[in-house]
């Protein structure tokens, strides 16, 4: 079927339960968010990309140091 017995038990065990609306709920993605920068920031490692496409990391990281932007490259 493309998928695992386990997972098939599983979901019919959920189906079983809960009907069409415990299968709705499967979706294990949740968002890191501390793991996210703010949106000035990275508006402003874009901006940078766009205008200058051949520096680098190092380099693109030490341009916006100079503007008081502080990010590791």
């Amino acid at each position: 079927m493309g998928y695992s017995r386990d997972s098939f038990y599983r979901i019919k065990q959920m189906y079983d339960l809960g009907g069409e609306i415990a299968l709705r709920e499967v979706s294990r993605k949740k968002p890191n968010l501390k793991n996210r920068i703010k949106e000035h920031i990275e508006q402003a490692v874009v901006q940078m990309t766009f205008d200058n496409p051949a520096l680098g990391q190092l380099r693109v990281s030490n341009e916006l140091k100079k503007k008081g932007i502080f990010i590791s490259p």
